[in-house]
């Protein structure tokens, strides 16, 4: 007990079952609906990439390219390294000797210093501007032997770097000539210096992008070095040797003197002969002190050698250190492809057109009757296509349509089948899509007819009777409508001016004239005009029994065909007792083969996830309220787990 003196112990509490239950319910809840929410996000996120996967995909290919063209036009680097060697026992033998003292080991921490001194003056600006003429004269030089020896990799490379210098002088406003002090920062930025690990090694390391470059800036640097410490400690000992001779000078001046006063003092006062004798034997002393160090000085000079020497010259590298040209190109298509990406969310958030089945759903609150993928072909021969390719994913598509149109009121008999095809612009493939449905519909043995108030120059045979013709003048009906015997279809202009179509419209004859053919054909196919064209248009959807609104897929905008369909809706009070069914195509589909990798992927993803969720609901554990264990058996009664009696908070 004396070791649970002091800690909280959280009291063990029995839950009923029903409250369990109910807090495990709320939490699985927030679950699901937190993974709902990431799910529907993601889904959107790869909606995105899906519809704007050419964007994505050429986006990552001119990245790629741009890579591997930069890899290839940028310049490759090299290092040459120099070593120096820096005697340190030598430094400090020289500087006792130039105190006076005796030479003694140095320690580690005069060891650090000294080095340290040597980089510091490599890495100055004063010595690295004392090599810029020399430098400069060595890159000239070897300009003017490799100037016909270069391949054509070296000058579009050269080419290149130039451009690039102008563009910047042009951007920016620089001279042309470079000054010393944009040379010195490009040396000391190609320029390293320091020491090897704990040794006593200085290594001079250069970057260029020609590899003799890099070994001449290491060794000038290093080697130039070596010299000016070598002249240097030269110009100390002949400072050194200056310095004593005219201390030497001096000393011998005043023991001459200090002589002469003591000859005299003997002739004439004996009782200054023990002083001057002292001076002038400290005097003799100094004399020869002097002398001595000045001989130990010359013996120096001749043999001393320099506090740094080189232990390695640089040799010119045969291969560069800098990484491949192509190896750029996998970072840079990830990095293009995540922009790629990026840039299709933005798009597609402030995107407005139609592009899939659950965008036109959501945004007319309608049906899809079909997508209709694009055909490659020419304009005219669009709609005999379903016949010449019947088992086309395009034959298949419109097979569709029709297994929808007369899937929405099985009751209603075949003979009653009036559709309306129109689109809110023009261009929206109305015309094909009507074209197609009847051509279908005829070779299926249906006695099809289509009605021409669109494309009137599309009409196969003569312009001498129509359907204005037959209302305006009492023409009969049957010499309006021509039949075409390659495709079994029967047709019907409307009119050959696009200004008569409200004239015909507004006939009291139409409604009987609809229900005429209506009762002598299994089907018939009204290719209406585009609603932005011609605005009456939308007094045929009283008397069809489907409507179709075509949408051109990733082209009509949401606003566009929303307003269509209002104005198509709004005619149903003119003829109340028809039950007009409203439904949208897609037009101009991408196939589903192109479209394969999108839905692979969102299929795979869902799968994953669902089976992530799956698992993790089996593997929650019945844990409340800080992580005392409770698990609730089937029977309500609580179960404790030992183990956490004694858990503290």
């Amino acid at each position: 007990m004396e070791a649970l003196v002091g800690r909280r112990i959280r009291p063990l509490q029995a839950l009923s079952p029903d409250m369990a239950e109910d807090e495990f319910g709320r939490r699985l809840t927030e679950q699901s609906l937190a993974s709902n929410d990431g799910l529907h996000s993601l889904n959107r996120v790869l909606d995105s990439v899906r519809k704007y996967r050419r964007l994505v995909v050429r986006t990552i290919v001119v990245g790629a390219l741009l890579a591997g063209v930069a890899g290839f036009l940028m310049s490759p680097s090299y290092i040459a390294t120099a070593q120096l060697a820096v005697d340190v026992r030598q430094s400090g033998a020289a500087d006792a000797l130039n105190a006076g003292g005796a030479s003694a080991a140095p320690t580690p921490a005069a060891e650090e210093s000294t080095i340290d001194t040597h980089v510091t003056v490599l890495l100055s600006d004063a010595y690295l501007r004392r090599l810029l003429p020399t430098l400069r004269a060595l890159e000239d030089a070897r300009h003017g032997a490799e100037t016909g020896s270069r391949t054509w990799m070296q000058s579009l490379r050269t080419l290149f770097r130039r451009t690039w210098s102008a563009t910047k002088e042009l951007l920016l406003g620089k001279n042309h000539e470079p000054d010393d002090g944009s040379a010195l920062a490009a040396l000391k930025r190609s320029l390293r210096v320091g020491q090897e690990r704990r040794s006593r090694i200085i290594a001079v390391t250069s970057t260029a992008s020609d590899p003799q470059r890099a070994a001449e800036i290491a060794n000038t640097v290093a080697q130039s070095y070596v010299d000016e410490v070598a002249r240097q400690k030269q110009s100390d000992v002949e400072y050194a040797l200056s310095s004593l001779a005219t201390q030497s000078s001096k000393v011998q001046r005043d023991l001459v003197k200090a002589e002469e006063e003591l000859k005299a003092s003997r002739l004439g006062k004996p009782s200054r002969d023990a002083a001057l004798e002292w001076q002038v034997t400290t005097l003799a002393q100094q004399f020869e002190t002097l002398l001595r160090r000045r001989q130990e000085l010359i013996a120096k000079g001749l043999t001393a050698q320099s506090d740094v020497g080189l232990l390695a010259t640089a040799t010119p590298p045969e291969r560069p250190t800098s990484l491949h040209p192509l190896l750029m190109v996998p970072p840079a298509a990830i990095i293009f492809a995540l922009l790629a990406c990026v840039l299709a969310v933005i798009l597609n958030h402030f995107d407005r057109t139609l592009h899939t089945e659950a965008d036109a759903t959501e945004a007319l609150r309608i049906p899809c009757a079909g997508l209709i993928p694009a055909i490659p072909l020419e304009s005219g021969k669009q709609p005999h296509y379903v016949l010449e390719q019947p088992a086309s994913l395009y034959a298949r598509a419109i097979r569709s349509i029709l297994v929808s149109i007369l899937a929405t009121d099985p009751a209603t008999p075949r003979s009653q089948r009036v559709v309306l095809v129109s689109s809110s612009i023009g261009g929206e493939g109305k015309t094909t899509l009507a074209w197609s449905l009847g051509l279908y519909a005829a070779r299926l043995g249906w006695r099809t007819l289509l009605l021409d108030f669109g494309q009137f120059a599309r009409r196969p045979g003569s312009e001498s009777a129509n359907l204005l013709s037959v209302l305006a003048y009492g023409r009969p009906l049957a010499d309006a409508i021509e039949h075409i015997h390659e495709s079994g279809i029967d047709y019907l202009p409307a009119t050959s001016l696009g200004g008569h179509r409200l004239r015909i419209l507004a006939d009291p004859k139409i409604p009987s004239l609809l229900r005429q053919l209506s009762d002598t054909y299994d089907f018939v196919i009204i290719d209406g005009p585009s609603l932005l064209e011609a605005p009456e248009a939308r007094l045929l959807a009283s008397w069809a029994d489907h409507v179709l609104l075509a949408i051109r897929s990733g082209s009509t905008d949401r606003e566009a065909a929303q307003t269509a369909l209002r104005q198509l809706v709004r005619t149903e009070h003119l003829n109340p007792a028809q039950n007009t069914r409203f439904s949208s195509v897609f037009t101009r589909v991408e196939s589903p083969q192109q479209d394969q990798f999108g839905e692979r992927t969102q299929q795979l993803f869902k799968r994953t996830w669902g089976a992530l969720r799956r698992r993790s609901k089996r593997a929650i554990t019945w844990r409340m309220w800080g992580g005392d264990a409770i698990e609730l058996k089937r029977s309500g009664s609580p179960k404790l787990n030992p183990r956490n009696w004694l858990r503290s908070d």
